[in-house]
């Protein structure tokens, strides 16, 4: 069963490095950081060696976050709570 998803953009105050936080109905599934001027967003890390799912990339940080908005559902699933798909 697929519903629209309430999406949310936190940003981390890390030390170590900056992200934002991609917050799918209350759950983080996924982070978008910052390298040479590119805006990278990676749904979260799964399996053994944690293998990136999917990802997009822009130079603008408001455009992307658009385009996350744009391609992101949720589907209820038993074993996961929230997942996204494309």
């Amino acid at each position: 069963m697929l519903h629209t998803a309430s999406i949310t953009f936190r940003e981390v105050d890390s030390p170590s490095a900056w992200r934002i936080d991609v917050v799918v109905d209350g759950i983080v599934c996924g982070h978008i950081d910052r390298a040479g001027g590119t805006y990278r967003y990676f749904e979260d890390f799964e399996g053994a060696h944690n293998e990136v799912i999917w990802s997009f990339a822009d130079l603008d940080l408001e455009r992307l976050e658009a385009r996350i908005r744009a391609t992101v559902t949720t589907e209820l699933r038993p074993d996961r709570p929230s997942a996204v798909s494309a």
